[in-house]
């Protein structure tokens, strides 16, 4: 913020140096022996100046003596008619052999017109006269430094500092001339020694008053100048005032002792601008204090987390027409980015950047804040290039003189880790981790550093890895504020629900304005929702053995099912029910199926467990069933499972139509390498209630070829085995044996995407073959196309359309299907 320039530097002299420099005007006997001259020579001396200077106006310069040109540039200059002073002396005294008081009393004249050479030159005339007079050695060295050479000014004063160290005039002297030097703190302890020795003076209490205040330090000078009453200008006091304030914004912003002390300085900044406004607001000469009021006042706001009242404020300032400064402008973007809104923030951190008065300093902490903005406004790729740019910019050490090998550069290591980040935001995560596991090797103690790479490790699927890197870190910073979001993150995917609410409670109780502390209250609060599941699907099948009816799904089939869960109940346990409805059109009749299913789920560490029974109403009377499913991680990559069914979902409806039910079961084993990459067998054996057994075998995976910010491409491949011990003679498509393998190209294509709000398209095209015992080998296509929709975290519904060719029982028939889903959480 800018600061107040003290009035000593901008007016020249203060009177304590012109009663200095006036101390060797002893005035001698005056040339006339005119008693009435005599008194007004006194009179003058007693600050009656007018009929002494009539006097000497009225002398003929031709006839005027050297002492009559001398009394007429003293007694003009203790008026404090410069311009008349210079006139008589160019037009009267150049010439002549002056005494030094009217040398001293020109040169002044000179100095305050900022006739800066011809000062000097006097100065330096009167000193060949009196080589030793320190008054005129002070007047040179105030002289030099207002004329643009402090550095012979400075040497002048120290010079005679050093003669008589006690002499507090001496003092303010260096004091000034190191100011103008700009070298204020040097300037700062001078004007200290001169308060020391003559802090009674009010003069210089008042110089060291500016003293402080030009070296940053307003709130003593503040304290002082309020010791003593009317020492300083009105306005003067006010400035300071808003000085004291200004300062504490800065230290809002900086590290405090305690967590219940990083509002406390933000506090008192508006406490102290709400007094300063209400006071001077309806006073016109303190417009422009006001508006920099106003304007640093977004500072505190900002500090104190009130982003909504930065915002409103800066837009208030900008419809009156103020020109926002550069240091402002980083907290309006930072409360932009705040409030979700991150296109403006990435405009004004632009701004910020290519200001003329931007802050070198300031530079990599403003790129940084860009790099975000970029982010949330979905800008990934020119994020990425903006990481990489600064990641090249910045050098690993910083050269120092007397250190061959300098000092290690934070802001290159901050650097590496942005551009190494940049691939996780831009779905480049191998690259990101390859990229941060070798920064890591590079500083392992940077647990910044180590933060990111846990955090890569969630976004791969590694939520253990990810946990164990926690707990290393968690040795170092306990009690870390990302540090224990990331905790809660994982704890979360390992379903710790209870060190999940553990590490959420801390942070939302320490850091509660926290973005990130928010979301993390979102993701808790969603997850203590109840849930609704809705799928519902149709379809309709052309060709086959039974014309338009389906040897598999009949013609004209539905099917709907909706399923609510409820919200945890002792952390681990949900109850869920629901019911559905399925029908299709079948050579013998038209097939109906409806079911109620109640139970119970279980979620912990490394286990799912689901229990239910169902009721099951199709051909005649209701029928009851049962389900028990578990699911459990062994670690990272690999997981196992399987279910018992009794009167199984997965019964075909064709059969339930022909009174025929199955029970049966399922194993499965699961690899999962990373995100990216997933590979699942699933065998399942069933007893249909007509004798026939059946024994199902399904292999699927998926590998990711390509991946980009909005799009990603992977191959797939689902190979299928059964077998069936009855005959295919049966009211149901039964084969014998059977064998199919279908790769597939899938493609997701993200359309819009705002935070928690995505909208997506998928496509899938595939191309196999299916072969059935006693039928030829046949090609099988598949083509299909949906749209996907999330809000809020709460919302997630999609929908899509496939068309299908393969053969049954050597009849190649074509289904068209149309699947719809909802997932809903209140």
């Amino acid at each position: 913020m800018p600061r107040t320039v003290g009035p000593f530097v901008q007016r020249g002299l203060r009177p304590l140096f012109r009663v200095a420099l006036c101390s060797q005007l002893c005035w001698p006997m005056l040339a006339f022996a005119d008693t009435a001259y005599d008194q007004m020579v006194l009179d003058a001396r007693a600050g009656h100046y007018t009929p002494a200077l009539t006097a000497l106006r009225q002398v003929p310069a031709a006839q005027a003596s050297t002492a009559q040109i001398s009394d007429h540039l003293q007694i003009a200059s203790w008026a404090g008619l410069d311009a008349e002073v210079v006139a008589v002396y160019e037009a009267q005294g150049r010439n002549r052999a002056l005494p030094v008081q009217a040398l001293t009393a020109t040169a002044r004249a000179y100095r305050n017109l900022k006739r800066w050479d011809s000062a000097a030159e006097l100065y330096r005339q009167a000193l060949v006269i009196d080589p030793q007079n320190p008054d005129l050695q002070l007047g040179l060295a105030l002289t030099q430094a207002d004329a643009g050479q402090p550095d012979e000014a400075v040497t002048r004063a120290k010079a005679m500092v050093a003669a008589k160290p006690a002499d507090p005039m001496r003092r303010l002297a260096l004091g000034y001339a190191l100011t103008r030097a700009n070298d204020p703190h040097e300037a700062l302890f001078e004007y200290d020694q001169a308060f020391s020795r003559a802090g009674s003076s009010p003069e210089v209490a008042r110089e060291y008053i500016y003293a402080l205040q030009r070296a940053r330090l307003p709130e003593p000078a503040l304290r002082l100048a309020r010791l003593q009453p009317g020492l300083i200008e009105r306005g003067v006091q006010r400035r300071l005032e808003g000085d004291v304030a200004a300062e504490r914004v800065r230290l809002a912003d900086m590290a405090s002792r305690s967590e219940q002390e990083r509002f406390v300085i933000a506090d008192r900044a508006l406490a102290d601008y709400d007094k300063l406004l209400a006071t001077w607001t309806p006073v016109a000469e303190a417009h422009d204090d006001v508006l920099r009021w106003r304007i640093d006042r977004m500072g505190a706001l900002n500090a104190r987390a009130r982003r909504a009242e930065v915002i409103a404020e800066y837009q208030k300032l900008i419809a009156e027409g103020v020109s926002i400064p550069t240091y402002a402008l980083r907290w309006v973007a930072s409360s932009y980015l705040e409030q979700r809104e991150p296109e403006i923030a990435v405009d004004l951190y632009r701004r910020v950047l290519s200001a003329p008065d931007a802050d070198p300093a300031e530079r990599f902490e403003d790129s940084t804040a860009l790099y975000y903005a970029l982010l949330e406004s979905e800008k990934s790729e020119e994020a990425r290039a903006l990481a990489e740019e600064m990641a090249k910019a910045q050098r690993p050490r910083i050269e120092l003189k007397g250190l061959p090998i300098g000092n290690p550069n934070d802001e290159w290591m901050d650097a590496q880790q942005l551009a190494a980040q940049a691939g996780t935001y831009g779905a480049d995560l191998p690259s990101a981790e390859a990229r941060l596991e070798t920064l890591v090797n590079q500083g392992p103690g940077n647990t910044g550093m180590r933060l990111a790479q846990a955090d890569l490790y969630q976004a791969r699927d590694w939520p253990r890895r990810s946990e164990n890197l926690l707990k290393e870190v968690e040795a170092t910073i306990p009690r870390n504020r990302d540090l224990e979001i990331a905790q809660a993150r994982a704890a979360m995917d390992l379903q710790e629900w209870r060190q999940m609410d553990a590490l959420t409670d801390d942070v939302v109780a320490r850091y509660p304005e926290n973005a990130h502390v928010k979301r993390l209250q979102r993701q808790r609060e969603v997850h203590d929702m109840a849930e609704l599941r809705i799928e519902a699907y149709t379809g309709k099948s052309y060709g086959g053995g039974n014309g338009d009816a389906g040897a598999v799904t009949g013609s004209r089939d539905f099917g709907i099912e909706t399923l609510l869960y409820s919200p945890p109940i002792d952390e681990d346990w949900r109850l869920f029910g629901g019911a559905g409805y399925a029908t299709g059109d079948f050579e013998e009749g038209t097939g109906h199926h409806r079911w109620q299913r109640l139970g119970v789920e279980r979620r912990t560490r490394d286990m799912t467990l689901e229990a239910e029974v169902s009721n099951h109403s199709y051909g005649s009377g209701d029928k009851q069933g049962a389900r028990v499913a578990v699911a459990r991680d062994i670690d990272d990559h690999w997981q196992y499972g399987g279910s018992l069914d009794y009167l199984s979902a997965n019964t075909p409806l064709r059969a339930l139509n022909s009174g025929v039910r199955a029970n049966g079961g399922s194993g499965f084993v699961r690899w999962r390498a990373n995100e990216s990459r997933e590979w699942r067998l699933a065998v399942s054996p069933s007893h249909f209630s007509d004798g026939n057994n059946r024994l199902e075998t399904l292999l699927t995976g998926h590998e990711g070829i390509y991946s980009a910010p909005r799009l990603q491409v992977e191959l797939g491949l689902e190979v299928g085995a059964s077998r069936n011990s009855g005959s295919n003679e049966v009211p149901y498509f039964n084969p014998k044996a059977d064998f199919s393998v279908m790769p597939t190209v899938s493609a997701n294509h993200v359309l819009y995407r705002r935070y928690e709000t995505t909208w997506s398209q998928q496509f899938q095209v595939g191309a196999g073959t299916y072969s059935q015992r006693d039928y030829n080998t046949a090609a099988m296509g598949l083509l299909s196309y949906g749209q996907r929709f999330i809000w809020n975290d709460v919302l997630e519904a999609g929908a899509a359309l496939s068309w299908l060719n393969r053969p049954y029982d050597g009849d190649r028939e074509s289904d068209v299907r149309l699947l719809v889903d909802l997932t809903y959480r209140f």
